[in-house]
């Protein structure tokens, strides 16, 4: 047992010696640093106590005391400081106090000069500053003020709907194809233009509001199936021969003409003009409705109006009727029925 607390006793006190020789240690670059006097370095701002330790003076801090404390609120990033409680601005920025008290702050450069191509390169001293002061980026030469503004120094970024090199030209509404604007996000057509966009062109006056249309201001193109200079022509059905149009791709026959391309001449009944029998009317129609068709007086009836029905009959005076009397004239209804249902046959046969 006394064997056991007399190791115990020689390991603790090894472990504790050793502990105070490192405690004592002193790096190389602390011992070199207080093996001169400070007294004969004028760039220390430290002393050394008895035991080699390293203190700085007021208003330095790092290792060997090197580094100045700067004014208390100077900015980290925008300010720096040479000797202790200074603030001094990098170039391109400024305090909010100065172009009040420039020459309070000692400013080396005009406040009417505050361009930075045109800034001088000695630092600002912002020791009198209050310790809130801030340190805004100071703008590239002649950003519009109120709608312009940067992040760093020299550049000149646009407030929305403001645009251009230094925010002097306002910015036309998204989406705007042929406009201009006298404010912010406006869309003005230009002469030639309409719409909510300017996206559509105005079409010549004259041009067809349905039949036509236009690509630029002051001209008329033709939508399918219409033609002419405004459009006002359709265009009749491929290889209507002797036919019109009132629509695209129609081909309605002229007078003599019939067929499904208006090219099968109607003249049977001149060719033949005793086709029709007892004074019927002879109308001439294509080869697929029969070549012709006779309209028969009252009284006479077959394809060629050959057949009489009815016998002569005398008057209350006894005397015969005449032929006309008996027959009647055929009436112009007759012939409209017909030549209605002549056309209609041929747009059947176009639509098919």
């Amino acid at each position: 047992m006394n064997l056991q607390c007399l190791v115990l006793f020689a390991w603790c006190s090894i472990v504790f010696h050793d502990v105070i020789e490192a405690a004592k240690y002193v790096p190389k670059w602390k011992k070199q640093a207080c093996e001169i006097p400070t007294s004969q370095n004028e760039h220390s701002h430290y002393t050394c106590d008895d035991d080699g330790e390293v203190k700085c003076l007021p208003g330095w801090t790092g290792d060997l005391c090197d580094v100045p404390k700067c004014r208390s609120g100077c900015d980290p990033l925008q300010g720096y400081c040479n000797r202790p409680g200074e603030c001094l601005c990098k170039l391109g920025y400024y305090g909010e106090l100065l172009n009040v008290s420039a020459k309070k702050v000692g400013m080396v450069y005009s406040v009417l000069n505050l361009f930075v191509d045109e800034i001088a390169t000695q630092p600002v001293d912002t020791a009198t500053l209050p310790a809130n002061a801030k340190f805004p980026a100071l703008c590239r030469r002649d950003c519009h003020s109120t709608r312009g503004y940067c992040d760093t120094p020299g550049e000149c970024k646009c407030r929305l709907g403001w645009s251009g090199r230094v925010c002097r030209d306002c910015q036309v509404l998204p989406g705007c194809q042929h406009g201009y604007c006298d404010k912010p996000l406006e869309c003005k057509c230009n002469p030639g233009y309409t719409g909510i966009l300017c996206q559509n062109p105005i079409c010549s006056k004259t041009c067809h509001k349905e039949r036509g249309y236009c690509r630029k201001p002051g001209e008329c193109r033709c939508k399918v199936g219409w033609w002419g200079k405004n459009c006002e022509k359709c265009y009749p059905y491929p290889g209507c021969a002797n036919g019109n149009c009132t629509r695209p791709w129609e081909c309605n026959c002229k007078p003599g003409w019939g067929g499904m391309l208006c090219d099968e001449e109607l003249n049977y009944c001149e060719k033949n003009p005793d086709t029709c029998k007892n004074d019927a009317k002879c109308v001439s129609l294509t080869k697929e409705d029969g070549k012709f068709r006779c309209l028969c007086r009252e009284g006479t009836s077959g394809k060629n109006c050959e057949i009489s029905t009815q016998t002569t009959t005398t008057t209350t005076t006894g005397e015969p009727q005449s032929e006309e009397e008996i027959q009647g004239d055929v009436t112009t209804e007759d012939l409209t029925i017909l030549e209605q249902q002549s056309i209609s046959n041929q747009e059947n046969n176009i639509n098919q």
